[in-house]
């Protein structure tokens, strides 16, 4: 029962993190004439998160390590759960501040799903909660696209809308350290010291650096969609009386959500995930381009959908290859897996994104920023095909 429980806590803690997170490109346009700063300042109450997020993932295994799981997550959702002291900050650099500790606390958070589920479950289980889990940031995502404005009535402010995202984030913190409880480790190797070994294994290892290489892009477009369509189609898009594409965003996160359902159900069917991963890389590519470049609502929405849909898929492959890579793969190792593949991902993502902030503010459009977006879909999949292991040395590592 406790495993469930826990299970529960894993998928709300990222759920409200996504909301919480995705909320700052709701109200960008307040915050902006908030503080009285431009698009690429605004930016960093979302690309704070991402630094943060680097930091906090390579901290992770060392927290974990040290502390063990039980304390280390706890202290993921007391920093996540700061930002009820946004009410009471009036000053951008300080927010700033506030935002990057709740990252912080969201990368701890974050890496210990794959892990958590890894060593409460078995492959066929995890598989599938490893999709289910994805779709709590976009759950969260969802909620700031579609009742950021109401909730925001609601509760007096988007300070005070975030203020309650840390509040719940508390609470279920509290939850965790009740039921949870560390995992025994052997007599000849203590909660605190590192397997050295492990740890080169997973940093130097070419399905890690697939799955950086063949995810990377997908995440920088899906950065994008709740950082920056928000602005776009609010400022610039220049879109008809009744045009229905400020949708977008939502419509590619419901995509995402069945897509994760639906995932799980093509990987239990024995689909290679090289494969897999590659072919729907060239019909998001091409969903993508028609997505971000057309004006009709339509295309815009269905090419949304469908990007959504078939990134979500990935999922249940992607997140399962750690715990799948060797007979027997320890929790330790697992987590050194998903750090290191979340400090690359999430540098790459900041980069990028932050680069698209300032190409807003050069060329005062989103032209610039489309292009490199595509272009980054076009990349990925053919790194990662370059970079993963040969479909051979896939099988042994499936079986």
């Amino acid at each position: 029962m406790n495993k469930w429980i826990i299970e529960f806590v894993l998928y709300a803690v990222y759920m409200i993190f996504g909301a919480a997170w995705a909320t700052t490109g709701a109200v960008m346009p307040q915050i902006m004439a908030d503080f009285t700063i431009d698009v690429s300042h605004a930016a960093l109450m979302s690309n704070v998160i991402l630094w943060a997020k680097i930091i906090g993932a390579v901290g992770t295994s060392v927290l974990t390590v040290k502390l063990g799981a039980r304390k280390s997550y706890l202290l993921g959702c007391v920093l996540t759960g700061l930002s009820v002291l946004i009410p009471w900050t009036n000053n951008f650099e300080l927010l700033l501040v506030i935002r990057f500790l709740g990252g912080l606390g969201g990368a701890i958070c974050l890496v210990s799903l794959v892990p958590t589920v890894a060593r409460f479950f078995n492959n066929k289980t995890a598989s599938a909660l490893n999709s289910l889990n994805c779709t709590s940031n976009i759950v969260g995502t969802i909620i700031a696209l579609t009742l950021t404005a109401s909730l925001s009535q609601l509760f007096g402010g988007w300070r005070n809308l975030l203020a309650v995202y840390g509040v719940i984030t508390l609470i279920l913190g509290a939850v965790w350290f009740i039921f949870f409880t560390d995992e025994r480790v052997d007599s000849k190797q203590t909660a605190s010291s590192f397997d050295m070994s492990e740890l080169k294994e997973a940093v130097f290892s070419r399905v890690v650096w697939g799955m950086v290489a063949q995810y990377v892009g997908a995440m920088i477009m899906m950065v994008f969609m709740f950082t920056f369509l928000p602005l776009y189609y609010d400022k610039y898009a220049h879109l008809p009386v009744g045009s229905h594409a400020h949708l977008s965003g939502t419509v590619n996160q419901v995509g995402i959500m069945l897509g994760a359902i639906i995932g799980p159900f093509f990987k239990a069917r024995g689909y290679h995930y090289k494969s897999w991963l590659f072919i729907s890389s060239i019909v998001m590519a091409i969903t993508t381009f028609i997505m971000l470049f057309a004006t009709n609502d339509v295309l815009i929405l269905s090419c949304s959908f469908i990007t959504g849909f078939v990134f979500a898929t990935w999922f249940a492959f992607i997140f399962s290859i750690p715990k799948e890579s060797a007979q027997n793969v320890s929790t330790r190792r697992v987590t050194y897996m998903m750090s290191t593949f979340w400090v690359s991902t999430f540098i790459l993502a900041t980069i990028n994104s932050q680069l698209i902030a300032l190409s807003v503010d050069i060329t005062g459009g989103f032209t610039t920023g489309f292009s490199w977006v595509f272009a980054l879909m076009v990349i990925s999949p053919i790194l990662a095909l370059l970079i993963f292991p040969k479909k051979a040395s896939l099988k042994v590592l499936q079986h």
